[in-house]
């Protein structure tokens, strides 16, 4: 017997930027620092778990039909035998509402809504640091690790079909450099 859920994997909800608050566990919607101070602070979280980033690439992600602006967040760790290995961080911000009366104000909400996941990033490895702290063996970047020349372990992980169905939707989405050149997997 076959199961077929009423709403797709792919389309499950991920928000607009100007309908999430605080309130529901978002954060840094209103954040002053600019992109250049956040990509420092997330520069400095991903050293202090022994990573070294090497460049954010930015550009958007084509997931179905929606376009978000994000940032690739290129990085390396150092192996026990000297090799470094490279890794990957991609991070799309939520997508905005664009109003049919006017465009004003869209490229002021884009911004934001790319600090506002900046800003959650680094958070997020920040937090990866406590766990490390807490969890003996925990190895927090393993996951962003590039497999092949492509993929992540984690892109990999999604594309295994009994995998995909453990990890939150939108793992496999495309990504468009500066809208320029498509990267697909």
């Amino acid at each position: 017997m076959n199961f077929i859920p009423e709403q797709p994997k792919a389309l499950t909800n991920v928000p607009y930027f100007e309908d999430v608050s605080g309130d529901s566990g978002w954060q840094g919607q209103t954040t002053g620092k600019s992109v250049e101070t956040l990509k420092s602070e997330i520069t400095s979280a991903i050293s202090r778990l022994g990573g070294m980033v090497v460049g954010f690439q930015k550009g958007v992600f084509q997931i179905e039909e929606i376009q978000r602006e994000g940032f690739r967040v290129h990085y390396t760790i150092e192996a026990p035998d000297g090799k470094l290995i490279r890794g990957r961080w991609g991070i799309a911000a939520l997508p905005i509402k664009k109003y049919r009366r006017s465009f004003r104000g869209t490229d002021r909400r884009q911004e934001q809504s790319l600090k506002m996941a900046l800003y959650m990033l680094r958070d997020a490895i920040n937090g990866l640091w406590f766990l490390q702290q807490l969890s003996p063996g925990y190895a927090p970047l393993m996951p962003f690790m590039l497999a092949d020349k492509e993929h992540t372990i984690s892109e990999l992980w999604s594309k295994s079909p009994v995998m995909s169905r453990l990890l939150p939707p939108g793992e496999d989405s495309d990504f468009i450099e500066g809208e320029v050149k498509e990267i697909k997997p």
